[in-house]
Parts: structure tokens; sequence; C-alpha cells
């Protein structure tokens, strides 16, 4: 039952398409030439031949949306992900249609293929935004449920369940747990041994047997899917488990443990048929690379301009205020761990370091007069906008070390050489947090890879928003 109402659905969805494709081209010709009041000077195209070219289109634009893989099951993909890809396929499905009209040399003018994208994009959001409130709607009232089974008893299954509780929408039922093994008997609260027995609970849920007890609980259960959460240190329950259901009509569904992994935007990519994990992965690639490194370049390049009589009053300033230079320029490391050299206003006495580098301390006896309200006020940070400018640093992101300082925490701190997968920053999500000077280490660790993972412009805009509420103002400054 489940899969044939998978597969009509999907049919009714292909097939809808496929009328709201031929709906919008024939609605381009239609608006083009005799709704909208824009002038033909060629003169208006045959009707026939536009017939034509929209019999061929639609089911070759078909045939592009399912190279895009929008007739799978979409019960747990993101309408953003749906949305964009109709998108990308309606383009490639124009510039095929202008290709096409170009080779049978009666090309269609720009305008009616432009008009066709709009509408056909038009058309297919709306479908689907429609079809995802009908299931919302038919799920949240106990209709149109798949039911789950789930292999594990550890945290790592108890995080899939309450991600399958938050999304009703999903309309994925759990009708119990499986243990991996009868060793005891787990009960909701405890930090849940893998080995639970049958009848114990978790989250409400019954644990209903082991994985010795696989097809038969899937059978009872009615699950429509089972999905595998167990721990790595599992691995033999789990390959007993993939094993007894290699011919369960449940689909299957393994969810890797990853969370004892040092993973940073974990993903899996397919290498010529071969699924491989991506453990560590950096969110500024490709297109999101492009955007924040222009993000970075344009407010560098403002904030230099339009700081510059500032530069220049605060260079003066350190200048008369202690001999030396007034910018200090410190060695750090950045992105991938290649090291450069970062700029700021010095706040200390030219022969601070003489006996040896050291964190800054409240009343820190080698600061220059000026330097404690510099440091205060963030103002010593600015030459960075050099740094940012020159591709060393980002606007937002982990705040740089020393080299010393790098080699020292990277051998007592579990995840620390992750955050320099990105460009190092000049504010950051730690640093509006607080968590600036001699602050815990652990905790900005923390708050620069939940930057990384949960990355994107808005956050960023977020931060430097934050950075301009909170950082100037920041009693840890010193």
């Amino acid at each position: 039952m489940f899969t044939r109402d998978r597969q009509l659905l999907a049919t009714g969805v292909f097939a809808l398409d496929g009328a709201l494709i031929a709906g919008a081209w024939l609605a381009a010709y239609w608006l083009r030439f005799y709704i909208l009041p824009v002038p033909a000077p060629l003169g208006i195209p045959s009707l026939t031949f536009h017939l034509w070219v929209g019999a061929v289109l639609t089911p070759v634009g078909l045939l592009v949306l399912r190279t895009f893989r929008l007739y799978r099951s979409a019960r747990t993909m993101s309408l953003a992900g749906e949305l964009f890809a109709l998108a990308q396929g309606v383009a490639l499905i124009t510039a095929l249609a202008g290709l096409g009209s170009f080779f049978a040399r009666g090309e269609l003018p720009r305008s009616v293929l432009l008009t066709f994208a709009v509408l056909a994009i038009a058309l297919l959001w709306t479908s689907r935004v429609a079809i995802r409130s009908a299931l919302r709607a038919a799920r949240r009232a106990g209709r149109n449920l798949r039911h789950v089974l789930i292999v594990g008893t550890g945290d790592h299954a108890r995080a899939l369940a309450a991600k399958m509780e938050g999304h009703a929408d999903y309309g994925l039922a759990i009708r119990g747990f499986v243990a991996a093994g009868a060793a005891g008997t787990a009960t909701a609260g405890a930090a849940s041994a893998e080995a639970a027995g049958a009848d114990a609970t978790i989250g409400g849920h019954r644990v209903l047997g082991t994985v010795a007890d696989l097809p038969g609980l899937v059978e009872r259960a009615g699950a429509d899917f089972v999905y595998v959460a167990l721990p790595r240190s599992e691995w033999q329950a789990e390959e007993e488990t993939l094993a007894r259901l290699s011919d369960s009509t449940a689909a299957v569904r393994l969810v890797p443990d990853l969370a004892r992994s040092f993973t940073l935007n974990a993903t899996v990519e397919d290498f010529d048929g071969t699924p491989v994990v991506l453990v560590t992965e950096t969110p500024d690639q490709g297109w999101n690379a492009v955007i924040k490194r222009g993000f970075d370049l344009g407010f560098a390049t403002l904030g230099l301009v339009l700081l510059s009589p500032v530069l220049a009053a605060v260079a003066i300033w350190v200048r008369l205020d202690s001999p030396g230079p007034a910018l200090y320029a410190q060695e750090r490391v950045g992105i991938n761990g290649r090291r450069f050299r970062m700029f700021k206003f010095r706040t200390m006495r030219a022969d601070a370091e003489a006996a040896g580098a050291g964190w800054t301390t409240p009343d820190d006896p080698r600061r220059t007069r000026g330097g404690g309200f510099l440091r205060r006020t963030s103002l010593d940070e600015l030459p960075q906008l050099w740094n940012v400018l020159l591709g060393h640093m980002s606007l937002v992101g982990p705040r740089p070390e020393r080299p010393m300082y790098v080699d020292r925490f990277r051998a007592s701190i579990p995840r620390y050489m992750l955050r320099h997968h990105v460009k190092a920053g000049m504010t950051g999500w730690a640093q509006v947090n607080g968590l600036r000077g001699d602050t815990p280490l652990e905790r900005r660790i923390e708050y620069d890879l939940y930057y990384i993972e949960h990355w994107s412009l808005g956050f960023d805009l977020r931060i430097i928003a934050l950075t301009f509420v909170r950082v100037f103002r920041d009693a840890s400054a010193y």
C-alpha cells in the first residue's frame, strides 16, 4: 500500500507538472503578444510553430525535472531545496527551448522565453506549496502517516526520534525502538545503553525487542520505514540488522553515527557510485565563497574609506601617546593553518614582549596610557580591515591565534583545529557573546564551531550588528 500510494502521488505530480509547463508555454505567447503593452517589431510568430515547440518542450521539460530527482519521495526534503531545484530545471528547459527554436530556424523572441520562465516557475512553485500544505494538514490530522521503527536506543537514536517528533509535517509515526541486544533494561531517563531490553520505554515509546527479533517486529508493527541509528561501537549489530532486513518489505534507512567524529558540516557525496561521507566540510565553498568574499570586499573597502579620518586620528594619538610605531603587526594562524601578519593599532609599549609573549590581564602594566581605551572600544582592531581586503581574514569568523598558542591548544583541546577550516574574522559569534580576552577557551571553540556549522550571510549580518551593540562596551576586553 505504501509503495502504491507513493507511486500514485509521484505520478500525479508528474502529470500536473506537464500540464503546468504546457500551460505556461501557451500563456507566455498569449501574454506577450496580446496582453502586455510591448510592441513586436518583428511581428507575431506563427501560433502553429509555437504549439509545435510546446509539444516537444513539455515531455523534454519533464525529463529535465526528473533528472533533478523531483519525483522521488520528498517527505523529508526541505521546501526551499525543492523550489530551488525547480527553478534550476526551468532555467535549463528555457535554454533548451531557445536553442531548439534557433536550430529549427524559427527563433522565438527572448521576451517569450523570459515570460515562459517566470510563469513556469510561478506555477510550479505554487503547486508545490499547495501540495505541501495539503499533505502537512493531512499528516497533522493523523492521515498519510508512515510508521517507523528505530533500531538503537542510545543518544544517536534518541536524537533522531526527537527530530521526527519535532517535524509532525513529515508524517513519521514512531511505533517503537529496537535494541541492539538483550543485556539489561534501560529507563527513559538513563544515559542509554544500546542493550536496553524489551518493555523499556524511551521518550514514551516502547523498546519492542532486539535486533534478533527482526524482521518479525517489522511485520507486527506494520513499519513502513526502519531507521538504523546505532553507534559505531555497535557495528556488528548494524551488520546483523541489515542482513535480517535484506528481504523486508520496509524501506531501510541507515543513519551513520558521526557524533563522536570530528565532524564539521558532515555530508555525503557520490564518488562514481560510491557514497563518501565528508566528515569535515566548510560552508564557504562554491557560491557561498563568492558571496562571502564579495561581502567582505565591499564592506572592507567602504569601511576603510569612511573610517579613514578615524584611522588617521588614532594613528596620530598612538604615536604621541608613547614611543614606537602606530601599527603593530603580529603573526597569526588563519584558514588551513596558513600564517599571516595581522595588523592592529599598538596598545602596549614597544618593548612589551621583551620578556616573552603572554596574555593581557586587567590593568596590564605593559599597556600604554590610551591602550586600555582602544582595547575596550575595539578601535585597535580597525586596521584589520586591510587584512580583510587582502583576503587574509574575513569580517566575521573565529578570531585568529598566535602560532605558539595554536600548537598548545591543538594538543589539549579536541576539535580545536576545525576552526581553521574558514577564514579568521575581525569579529565572531564567540566575541559578541562576551567570550573575549581571558575567557574559557573551550567555550570559545564551542561558539566558533557553531558559527561554522550554521553559517549564512544573514548570520554574518547579525553578528556585525551585535558587534556594534555589545563588543564596544565589553568589560572582558582588556
